[in-house]
């Protein structure tokens, strides 16, 4: 329909005309006492102004009232065609103009009002964000739609379709699998295994009975669970408090074991959800157990918990078959390229000589990347003491020389990392063919790395100490000089903060291979020791340093840094009595920031630093970003602190004595 013009025009415009015509009429007549034919001329026109003007509002609002009757003719159509049953007009300033009489029998009137406070959910439909939208009202649920290039909404009432929906979602499938990490039932004494019986499993079945989850024990460490989605709701509003019941009830008797748990949902597939839920269960322990992960299909894995230090996990026998499988993959490649992370540290730098030491055991040309992605100054500093020696028996190329020697048959080994955005060789990892991982990280649910083996153990110290270990698996006589036992010993130092942290007995055997190698204890020192402008750089880190929640530090520095003077600073702060846990946030480069935090095992780090898109350990983490500013990430990093916290609170609140 054409659009109408408004009549206001032509009725001020009448009005004045016929006012004057009647004015001029009166004053000539009693001025001249004489009729003026003009005069009565004028007053005719401006009367049949005045009747075109009466016609043109009537056929006006004829037209409009058509108008409106056809557009509701057209909504109505739509309604009976899409079984939609209300309808609401708005104008521009989404002000409701009118409502179809299902909504007035049912006495809702809204007539006058704005639409968005009565219904807040069609934001995004309103905006175009959405097609359509979803909102409950009086318990009666509608999907809502917009007539294109109209102010009109149509409603169609889902609430049998939508219950009918949820029940079928809440009956859906769920599979899951239960771990006791560290469990082994014949390295328990008689009486410890009593208490692990009576204490942890007993309180695991009635947890799982009390929610009736359907459970099926497959060995003495692993039950599989059965279980629908309502169950699984009613486990996640309970925050799954059997994992602090059963780290509380193992811990007083002195006992490693904790539970892991893992939930596969999103698929009528029976047979897709048992794998994912087992690849979920194995990325648990492989991140230090004591969680859970949950993944629906087809989005990310989301993880509870995680509040134990990672258990090594891996035995004797375990490293024999993870060594036997590198052996392998390095004597069937041409040759090997071992890939560190960006701004490399002593550990990273450490186990590259030590893959580099293998690949020489095994007569396998290895070149090491590190020419490309930096090396931490202090680690720098040890290379080029030591540089005759080093050079002459490893050969350290840039990226762009690895990406010339690659080919089908080149394998890669990535070391102290897992992730193609960490490393220093990123193109060469998207080329590669063969690739393997050896780390110690927390692995990340979702690899961006086509890795062919992973050997990947949260529980080590170290990447140095996994390599040494394997030693003995590729040659009786491995050739080692005391300048590369220096710097792999330097690389247990750092990372266990002179092993004050993360540390076991297999620590210490590896320490004591590499010192029967010929590192030198006290060169070792002596490397790690920093000049006076490092040391100002570190106490003016500290002098920035302010408590949060009493026992927590935050260093805030908008200065540019090293990331070992990060590092160190922070390592002070945490042992500080009284401080549970310490953060540094600074800047690596003008568009990059960083935060380097740690723990004295009390609060996860590596949980709250995993939520802002970084990684590590319990009690180690970092991240490095050019997503946010140094205010953004520490208003990111007090958020994730907080959520933390309140998770832990609501945690334990769950126990009950």
């Amino acid at each position: 329909m054409k659009k109408i013009k408004s009549p206001k025009t032509v009725m001020i415009i009448t009005a004045i005309v016929y006012a004057l015509a009647i004015l001029f009429v009166l004053v000539d007549f009693f001025i001249t006492e004489e009729t003026n034919y003009l005069a009565i001329i004028i007053l005719a026109v401006s009367i049949i102004s005045f009747v075109i003007l009466y016609f043109t509002l009537t056929n006006y609002h004829n037209l409009l009232a058509n108008d409106i009757e056809e557009k509701l003719d057209t909504l109505a159509d739509d309604a009976l065609k899409e079984g939609i049953i209300g309808a609401i007009t708005y104008d521009e300033d989404y002000v409701i103009t009118w409502l179809s009489s299902i909504f007035i029998e049912k006495d809702i009137n809204r007539k006058g009002e704005k639409l968005l406070v009565w219904l807040p959910e069609l934001q995004d439909l309103l905006s175009g964000k959405a097609d359509k939208a979803t909102v409950v009202i009086n318990d009666d649920k509608y999907e809502v739609t917009k007539k294109e290039e109209s102010y009109a909404l149509l409603f169609k009432d889902i609430s049998k379709a939508y219950d009918l929906e949820k029940e079928l979602n809440n009956k859906a499938y769920v599979i899951g699998l239960l771990n006791f990490d560290n469990f082994d039932e014949s390295s328990l004494k008689e009486d410890e295994l009593a208490f692990f019986n009576s204490n942890i499993r007993t309180p695991v079945t009635e947890y799982l009975k009390n929610y009736n989850v359907v459970y099926n024990a497959l060995k003495n460490n692993r039950i599989q669970l059965l279980l629908n989605n309502e169950i699984y709701q009613k486990l996640l509003d309970d925050r799954f408090s059997i994992l602090t019941r059963v780290r509380r009830e193992a811990k007083g008797k002195d006992l490693d074991t904790t539970l892991s748990l893992a939930f596969a949902l999103g698929s009528d597939d029976l047979t897709e959800l048992d794998s994912l839920a087992s690849d979920l269960l194995e990325l648990a322990i492989n991140r230090g157990g004591d969680q859970v992960v949950t993944r629906k299909v087809g989005h990310e894995a989301i993880f509870y918990g995680g509040s134990s230090e990672a258990k090594e996990r891996a035995s004797k026998v375990k490293v024999r078959v993870i060594a036997n499988t590198i052996k392998r993959s390095i004597d069937e490649a041409k040759n090997v390229l071992i890939v560190g992370h960006e701004d490399a540290d002593s550990d990273c730098v450490g186990s590259a000589l030590a893959v580099s030491l293998i690949c020489k055991a095994l007569k396998k040309d290895a070149y090491i990347v590190m020419k490309s992605g930096s090396i931490e100054p202090m680690v720098k500093d040890a290379l080029n003491k030591y540089e005759d020696i080093i050079n002459s028996r490893h050969n350290f190329i840039s990226e762009n020389e690895a990406l010339d020697i690659l080919s089908d048959d080149t394998l890669v080994i990535m070391v102290d990392h897992h992730s193609i955005v960490n490393s220093n060789c990123k193109e060469l990892l998207q080329e590669a063919n063969k690739i393997i991982i050896i780390d110690h990280h927390r692995r990340k649910a979702d690899l961006d790395v086509n890795a062919t083996f992973m050997y990947v153990e949260a529980g080590a110290s170290s990447a140095t100490e996994m390599v040494v270990e394997m030693f003995s698996y590729f040659s009786r006589n491995f050739d080692v000089t005391k300048e590369e036992a220096n710097i792999m010993y330097i690389g247990l130092l750092i990372d266990t903060n002179h092993f004050k942290a993360r540390t076991n007995s297999r620590t210490f055997d590896v320490a004591k291979t590499i010192k029967q190698y010929g590192a030198d204890t006290n060169a070792c020192e002596e490397l790690i020791e920093e000049p006076y402008e490092m040391t100002r750089k570190r106490y003016e880190i500290l002098s920035e340093a302010k408590r949060y929640k009493d026992n927590i530090m935050i260093a805030n520095v908008n200065n540019i840094y090293p990331r070992s003077i990060a590092s160190q600073a922070v390592n002070i702060m945490v042992d500080i009595k009284e401080i549970d846990c310490a953060f540094v946030i600074w800047k690596l480069s003008n568009n990059e920031v960083a935060i380097s935090a740690r723990s004295n095992g009390k609060i996860n780090v590596q949980v709250i630093i995993e939520k802002l898109g970084g990684g590590g350990h319990l009690a180690a983490a970092g991240l490095q970003t050019k997503e946010y500013n140094q205010d953004e990430l520490y208003d990111k990093l007090i958020e994730a602190l907080n959520e933390y916290l309140e998770s832990v609170e609501k945690d334990e609140s769950n126990i009950v004595e």
